[in-house]
């Protein structure tokens, strides 16, 4: 399995997103529980945030995206995924 980075954009509605949001958690909770959202969160800046996904590849991680809530109310404006080879830290074995 291999490890994505994901960094989100929020789009401009701000009230709509915070509306989607515990939607949004309730999924990320979900996926962490079965092993394959690592880590994530806001930025500090309330622009958006960064996700670590671990899955077979890319568009694994675009179907799990499909299905997240922010994306699926458009609340988003942008996202970028990219393969992430990790090798230090405490989730490399």
């Amino acid at each position: 399995m291999a490890k994505f980075v994901v960094e989100m954009v929020y789009g401009d509605d701000e009230e709509r997103r915070l509306a989607v949001r515990p939607d949004h958690r309730v999924y990320a909770k979900s996926l962490a529980q079965q092993g394959i959202l690592l880590a994530g969160g806001p930025y500090e800046d309330g622009l958006g945030a960064q996700l670590v996904y671990e899955a077979a590849d890319a568009a694994a991680v675009q179907r799990l995206l499909d299905e997240d809530p922010y994306l699926q109310e458009g609340v988003i404006a942008s996202t970028t995924v990219r393969e992430w080879n990790a090798i230090t830290g405490s989730w490399v074995s």
